[in-house]
């Protein structure tokens, strides 16, 4: 208490000072009259309980000084005062007053008296309340004056916090920290006791699908924020033939198998469970990307770019896509409609053959990798769907470490240019975009699906996988995104792999095309 008085002492002093040093710098030339900012006045025990015939003593800590105190009924405690120290006296009659004060500017403050013997009484007896939730407690009554003529003992520590939120009075914060039952004891100066019971019971489960349906479409992934919970989350489906469910951290994965319904439940690890029903679509339409639209993807896991996809030396890309209308013209334009990748570094197009103005194929194109252009033999027309894939093996020399292939079939290459030996080190966390390249050169069309994989995929696995579903666990795929129509307008596509990878188009999807591989 002393260091307190210390303290208050050293700052009433410090703000005497200011005020000293605000008048002298006032201008003598100005009008005499100056405008004092006046302190309220506060002291240390704003209410004071005492027996019959006992005293108090109440510290002024703030105010302007020049102070002079009477009580109400001196028939019940009388008052007065010594510098800022207030002495108050009770006498044989029990009840209450209220000891005013005033300072040398009129400023008014009151301390309330209660003399008698009071039963300790705090505003919750009983609580019950989640782990990590906060309730204020209160003791409102009691044979004390100040904090320090309470004693408080908490029978489990571990369970609960307690932190007193005013120094003069006693008001407290009570926060849950674990699950269980303790209580918290309050004890006067007079020996009076008040017992708190607490229960502090796990965190109920509550996930971001309230007010909503949880709908997903077949081969589409949906994915459900656990928004409150206690942690170690395991969700299981009723019908695992209509959904797959995986957990990461607070993110249930869920991935539309098959048309119909199916309830799933999520329990954490304290036993709470959460029940929800996903219903999935079977969908037929693709996004169409129209000559403007594109996705980038940044490859996030956490707000921080993947730093294993920052060096890949063996990568695969896969899309199935249609092109309505072909890039380019004779005016410069450049004659290329963009799938999937990076700019001059790994990027997967459909491009004219060198000097040629009229038939397109598949190319890969990696300018600042050794100027690198494999380039295939298929016509790639309008209005019609292809998937076509190319493979980077960095275990292999020469232009085997490149392969293109279209519909499964590897493809026999009418241009090979370049270094692919450099071909080495690719960052897919730097400008990745699927349908756009160089802010321009969009697809110009729709598309089905992409994936990319962190191997080089075999000849058998591209012709194995060619236009289906595969498995989103299938070991090296590192990204898949299904673009497929999930029932609304959407923006963001996340990856079917356990991870958060998205494709952000540039503007919400509004125009969808069939897919005939979905009907």
């Amino acid at each position: 208490m002393n260091n307190m008085n210390n303290y208050f002492k050293y700052i009433a002093t410090l703000l005497s000072l200011l005020i000293l040093l605000s008048y002298s710098s006032c201008d003598n030339d100005d009008d005499n009259s100056t405008s004092v900012d006046l302190y309220e006045i506060v002291v240390d025990k704003p209410v004071v309980r005492i027996g019959a015939n006992e005293e108090a003593t109440v510290k002024i800590v703030f105010g302007n000084g020049g102070y002079s105190v009477k009580s109400f009924d001196s028939s019940i405690a009388t008052a007065s005062i010594s510098g800022d120290v207030i002495t108050i006296k009770s006498l044989n009659k029990l009840g209450a007053t209220t000891v005013q004060i005033q300072d040398k500017e009129g400023v008014v403050g009151d301390i309330t008296v209660a003399v008698g013997v009071f039963d300790l009484e705090v505003n919750h007896k009983d609580i019950s309340m989640e782990r990590g939730n906060s309730i204020s407690l209160i003791v409102s009554s009691g044979n004390f004056s100040s904090n320090d003529e309470l004693s408080i003992s908490i029978a489990d520590p571990s369970i609960i916090s307690l932190d007193n939120t005013d120094p003069y009075r006693p008001y407290y914060t009570l926060k849950g920290v674990s699950i269980g039952s303790t209580t918290v004891t309050f004890t006067d100066r007079l020996g009076k006791e008040a017992v708190v019971n607490i229960e502090i019971t796990p965190v109920g489960i509550e996930t971001d699908l309230v007010g909503k349906e949880a709908v997903v479409g077949v081969n589409n992934k949906l994915v459900v924020k656990v928004l409150k919970g206690n942690l170690n989350y395991v969700a299981t489906p009723e019908d695992d033939a209509k959904v797959a469910v995986s957990v990461k951290d607070s993110l249930v994965y869920i991935v539309g198998k098959a048309e119909g319904s199916t309830p799933v439940l999520l329990e954490d690890g304290e036993g709470q469970q959460y029940s929800f029903t996903v219903n999935v679509s079977k969908v037929k339409q693709v996004a169409n990307m129209g000559s403007s639209n594109y996705f980038s993807v940044p490859f996030y896991l956490k707000g921080v770019a993947d730093p294993s996809l920052k060096s890949v030396n063996n990568i695969t890309y896969e899309a199935r896509f249609r092109i309505d209308q072909h890039n380019g013209d004779d005016n410069g334009n450049a004659r290329i409609n963009t799938i999937m990748g990076i700019e001059q570094i790994f990027l997967m197009r459909v491009d004219v053959h060198k000097g040629d103005t009229g038939d397109r194929f598949l190319q890969l194109a990696a300018d600042k990798k050794g100027s690198v252009r494999f380039e295939g033999s298929t016509k790639i027309e309008t209005g019609i769907w292809y998937n076509v894939a190319v493979v980077l093996d960095g275990s292999k020399t020469g232009t085997d470490r490149l392969k293109l292939y279209v519909n499964g079939v590897e493809e026999t290459l009418q241009l090979s240019a370049g270094t692919p030996a450099d071909l080495k080190e690719i960052d897919l966390t730097s400008n990745f975009f699927i349908a756009q390249s160089d802010g321009k050169r969009r697809l110009n069309g729709a598309i089905s699906y992409a994936r990319i994989w962190t191997k080089a995929l075999s000849g058998s696995d591209i012709s194995k996988y060619n236009g289906i579903f595969v498995d989103p666990s299938t070991l090296g795929l590192t990204a898949y995104w299904a673009f497929s129509n999930p029932g609304a307008d959407v923006q963001k596509f996340v990856s079917l792999t356990n991870n958060d990878f998205e494709a952000i188009a540039a503007n919400k999807i509004t125009t969808w095309t069939v897919d005939p591989i979905l009907e």
